[in-house]
Formats: C-alpha cells, sequence, structure tokens
C-alpha cells in the first residue's frame, strides 16, 4: 500500500511512518508534505496514493484547502490535534480521524476500516468531499456576537469580543469581562463554545474557555503541560494538557 503524509510537525510525521511500518511492513510513505501548496503540486505531478493521512492544520492553512485545488481521488484518514470544531465534522460512517496522539491500535482500526469501506463503497470519495464542502460552509457560519449574562435580578447582554474567558465553578458557568467584571451565564461551557469563533476563542480544558486577548504567557508545567497567565488574572490555575499544547500554540498564531 503506497501512502501520503500531509503533516507538519516532524515528531509526529515521524512516529507516524513508524506505527505504519509495525502495522504493515507493505506499506511505502511516497512522501511527508507540510503546506497546502506542495501538496497540491505533489498531487498534480506524481500518481495517487492508495491512502492518505491529512493533518487538518498544517504550515500554511488547512488541509481541507486541498481539495478545492486538486482532485483527489483516493481516501483520506485525517489527524488533529483538535478535538471541538475539526471532530465534530467528520463523525460520520464513512470518514474517519485519528486524534493526536496517535497510537497503534487506533490506527490500525482506522487503516482496516478505509480497506473494508474503500473496497467495497466507490462512492466514498464522493461523500468525502460533500462533507468537506459541508465543513467549509459551516466555519463560515456567524458565530454569537452577544451573550446574555445574570447580574442580581437583570439580564444584560454582553459583546462576546468582551469577554476575558469563561469558566466553571460549582457547577455554575460565569464569564470574565477584560474590565474585570464577573457575571452568571445560564449555559453549559460545551454549548458556550459551540457559539463561539475557534480563532477568536480556546477550549484550555473542562474548565476554562478563553480569549486570545486575555492571554499574556504560558509557562511549562509538569507532565508537559503549559500553565497560562491570564488577565484578568483568574481565581484559579488555568492548564492546557500536553494533548492540547500543539493546537494552543498554533491557535496563539492565528
Amino acid at each position: 500500500m503506497k501512502v501520503l503524509l500531509i503533516e507538519d510537525e516532524p515528531g509526529v510525521a515521524q512516529n507516524l511512518c513508524s506505527l505504519l511500518q509495525e502495522i504493515d511492513a507493505d506499506m511505502e510513505v511516497l512522501a511527508v508534505i507540510e503546506t497546502v501548496k506542495e501538496a497540491v503540486e505533489w498531487l498534480e505531478q506524481n500518481d495517487s496514493p492508495d491512502l492518505g493521512f491529512f493533518d487538518i492544520r498544517i504550515a500554511d492553512g488547512d488541509s481541507f484547502e486541498i481539495f478545492s485545488k486538486v482532485d483527489i481521488r483516493f481516501p483520506v484518514i485525517f489527524t488533529t490535534a483538535f478535538d471541538e470544531y475539526a471532530l465534530k465534522a467528520f463523525k460520520v460512517n464513512s470518514i474517519d480521524y485519528l486524534l493526536k496522539p496517535i497510537n497503534k491500535g487506533d490506527l490500525k482500526a482506522a487503516v482496516q476500516k478505509y480497506r473494508s469501506i474503500y473496497q467495497k463503497d466507490k462512492q466514498l470519495n464522493q461523500d468525502l468531499l460533500a462533507l468537506v464542502a459541508q465543513f467549509q460552509a459551516s466555519r463560515q457560519k456567524k458565530y454569537k456576537k452577544n451573550l446574555l449574562v445574570y447580574f442580581k435580578d437583570k439580564i444584560l447582554p454582553i459583546k462576546v469580543e468582551d469577554i476575558a474567558y469563561f469558566y466553571l465553578e460549582n457547577e455554575a458557568v460565569y464569564c470574565r469581562t477584560h474590565k474585570n467584571e464577573t457575571y452568571a451565564i445560564d449555559q453549559s461551557l460545551d454549548k458556550i463554545e459551540l457559539q463561539l469563533n475557534p480563532d477568536m476563542f480556546f477550549r484550555a480544558n473542562r474548565q476554562f474557555i478563553i480569549s486570545k486577548k486575555a492571554v499574556r504567557a504560558a509557562r511549562q508545567h509538569t507532565h508537559r503541560k503549559l500553565i497560562l497567565e491570564l488577565f484578568p488574572f483568574p481565581d484559579s490555575e488555568v492548564l492546557v494538557s500536553k494533548t492540547k499544547v500543539t493546537p494552543f500554540k498554533k491557535w496563539l498564531e492565528l
């Protein structure tokens, strides 16, 4: 089986190549590509691989752009460190994804799934193209500009751009503004997250959704986590788990 990797993290690419060899020694990695531009050029100049592994976020954009620039006629397994909005678009039977860090068991199951599906169903690629178009359209949706908050006996509209972070405390959800004002919100963090522009807000952990404007710095913590310095200062530490460190850094660069 001939495989194409689109991955901009050398360590992840090397690990994936090693795991593929362990699963099937006959697998041949044709190329490891880091950008949309290089991917389009390679695909225009070479025969199609049997299978592709596409990281969603890469150096010069996202791999969905490749589908609009070149005709892809091979199955793709998506890999990503993002476990929020990106994965929700790919939870269908005909598409698979791997969440980083990739482990051998998940990789083996994904390869087996693609072998069985693609051999039986030639409609797979059309489903993939349709889903990519759907996902791109969803990314262009309008996000909330205002949210309703509670203060004493009042319900107030607050501009989303004025919010530094949302947090969970004692099973209740609050937001804190850049002016250090705190309000209660009658929604779960999961529901709030779906209404926010992911370029502006990041789900740091189960307790916090943070605004990019609130981030002052990040420091190394134990077990390869990051501890964030936010302003206004939160009442508790805000940690980014090791699995989210890479997407967090990419988010800061956007």
